[in-house]
């Protein structure tokens, strides 16, 4: 039980009256290890327990009998084995076995604590399949069910029979006791990192956010287990006192154990209060940011956010473990292929190993030899070099698709979408493309083509693919939208809730550098874009921007963009040579010495012949 010591038997007694009166330290769990000769990784596995096996004998770590093989490598599980699958129990089952005969043969397997694995942990099962549940009926305690069931009964009534069964399927009790804190799942699980470095490689489930900042691997570590293990016993301390029950939606708790609170009768002050101050303990450690979005086994801002912003975050955060890449699961990556952003230094891992949900593919980083490599179990064939994920801003095709979908594609003109601003779809190459036609003048034309170069050109992916083009006779822009977009005055005029992965702030901080770079006084609500479906911020309207004045636009000037690290390294890098090449026929030489002196101000000086922001 959770506090209690032992005591020493007899024959102890001569060590304890030595050794055992002094506190003894706990072995700090070993969360670092060298460059070993292979190290092979795979992730989400989602109790595609078939997908695992042939997965694991592709790359040689098991042999046909699923036995230990691969001698002296290291095998790291990036987490998600349960949830959304039937084969769960026996994906955790052969690795719990099989982490004991890779350390007999000297290698090493490493199974890492995804947010699915929490959630079990949890008691939020809300993507635990009936075939998962089924598999712990076994062990459900014998006439458990059958006396909560009659007691539900009591209290719905006659006929809520069977929303207990739907709510609690068969195997629930059995599930709920193995993953318990004593249980056979939940002391394995509880036991798990969240982030390991091997050689000059860190594996996560989801990646580092800013919460991590400046943290060894150990305290990393330690904080979320300690953040797991306190929610776990603040919660037991309110279904011990009643204020909790089975079945309670995991983010009503706090406000369920309240309102019971309330409504319960009247007890001494001493027992009121330790009622109270349970509930609580419960709100700060379901508040911890460890086990929140920004959490290390939920984050998805390295797989998913803006480069030019979230590089803040992630290459300092590698810089001080003193490794060169990070290995993440948990987003599916597009297209169901692993590949790298940021230069190399992510490699995205997750390629939807459950093929019934995500129809994607198993596969296994393979690090060896100073290559990193991936193999994918149904294909055959040698192992793949990773590339570079291409550029994907406001549309579902990749940026080289979009842009000649744009110039080439048929289209079809939709109904409008404000003032000059038609929705179109294309039609290119057997892909159906949403779009805008925004109606312009020449020199309009020019400007939103110059942003959406020195756009590309910076690598920064907030303008959307953008071609010239004629539409019913009129001329403007096609520009690649997505399906569903709404503008910064719809989200005000209708009170939308912006609600995605990765933070508006540090967005709206890149679209305040390029518009103080280009110099674009007409950035107004109706030209700042949303994707409604993950809240990505994309920009139009560009059509009175570049001009030779060398001050920020008026409304930036009170309070000037602060571009971050990454932002400050691609702006020192263009100069006059590389902007005369992106936009050198769209822009004249004034036009070009302007934005760089303006690029001047947003790094902190001063153009020639300015004496300061009017």
């Amino acid at each position: 039980m959770r506090g209690r010591r032992r005591h020493p038997g007899l024959g102890r007694a001569l060590c304890c009256l030595l050794l055992c009166a002094l506190p003894l330290a706990a072995e700090e769990p070993r969360y670092s290890w060298p460059q070993p000769g292979r190290v092979i990784a795979f992730a989400d596995v989602h109790g595609d327990f078939d997908s695992l096996v042939r997965l694991l004998r592709a790359a040689a770590v098991v042999d046909g009998d699923l036995r230990w093989s691969a001698g002296a490598a290291q095998v790291v599980s990036l987490g998600d084995l349960l949830d959304r699958g039937a084969g769960s129990r026996k994906a955790m089952d052969l690795l719990m076995r099989l982490q004991g005969e890779a350390g007999a043969a000297g290698g090493a397997l490493h199974v890492l604590l995804g947010n699915h694995e929490a959630m079990n942990l949890q008691g939020d099962l809300h993507d635990t399949t009936l075939a998962e549940f089924a598999a712990y009926a076994p062990d459900e305690p014998a006439g458990l069910r059958e006396r909560l069931r009659g007691e539900w009964i009591a209290r719905q009534g006659k006929d809520s029979g069977a929303q207990f069964d739907q709510r609690f399927p068969p195997g629930w009790f059995g599930h709920q006791a193995l993953f318990a804190s004593d249980g056979k799942y939940g002391r394995w699980l509880l036991g798990l990192p969240v982030a390991i470095v091997i050689g000059d490689t860190l594996f996560m489930h989801g990646g580092p956010s800013a919460v991590l900042s400046g943290l060894p691997i150990g305290e990393i570590n330690r904080r979320y287990r300690a953040a797991l293990s306190g929610y776990l016993s603040a919660l037991g301390d309110l279904e011990a006192a009643g204020l909790v029950e089975p079945g309670d939606a995991v983010f009503d708790r706090a406000d369920l154990a309240s309102k019971r609170l309330l409504a319960a009768p009247p007890a001494d002050a001493g027992a009121k209060a330790a009622r109270a101050e349970a509930l609580r303990r419960f709100r700060v450690a379901d508040s911890d940011p460890m086990l929140d979005v920004d959490g290390p086994n939920w984050y998805r801002g390295a797989s998913l956010c803006n480069e030019a912003s979230e590089s803040d975050v992630l290459k300092p955060f590698l810089e001080g473990l003193h490794v060169k890449r990070l290995v993440v699961g948990h987003t599916v990556a597009r297209n169901q292929r692993a590949a790298t952003r940021f230069d190399g230094a992510l490699i995205k891992l997750d390629t939807g190993m459950n093929q019934a949900v995500f129809h994607g593919h198993p596969s296994a980083l393979l690090l060896e030899g100073g290559s990193a490599r991936v193999l994918y179990a149904d294909e055959g064939g040698a192992p793949a070099a990773i590339p570079a994920e291409p550029l994907y801003v406001a549309s579902p095709v990749p940026d080289d698709v979009g842009i000649q979908a744009l110039a080439r594609g048929t289209f079809t003109v939709g109904g409008p979408h404000g003032p000059g601003v038609a929705e179109v779809m294309l039609d290119y190459e057997g892909r159906r493309i949403p779009a805008a036609f925004i109606e312009a003048s020449d020199e309009e034309v020019k400007r939103e083509l110059a942003a959406f170069r020195l756009d590309r050109a910076l690598r920064l992916g907030l303008v959307p693919a953008t071609v010239a083009r004629e539409v019913r006779g009129k001329k403007g822009i096609l520009q690649a939208l997505p399906a569903r977009w709404v503008s910064q005055a719809e989200v005000v005029a209708k009170a939308l809730r912006a609600d995605g992965w990765c933070a508006l702030p540090a967005q709206f901080e890149l679209m305040y550098a390029f518009d103080g770079l280009i110099g674009n006084p007409g950035r107004t609500p109706e030209r700042v874009l949303y994707d409604a479906a993950d809240w990505m911020l994309f920009l139009t309207g560009h059509g009175r921007a570049f001009g030779t004045g060398k001050a920020l636009p008026s409304h930036l000037q009170a309070h000037p963009p602060r571009p971050g690290a990454e932002m400050r390294r691609r702006l020192l890098a263009l100069d006059a040579a590389s902007l005369a090449r992106a936009v050198g026929d769209l822009l004249d030489e004034g036009e070009r010495a302007a934005l760089l002196a303006r690029r001047d101000l947003l790094l902190g000086g001063k153009p020639p012949g300015v004496s300061g922001l009017k």
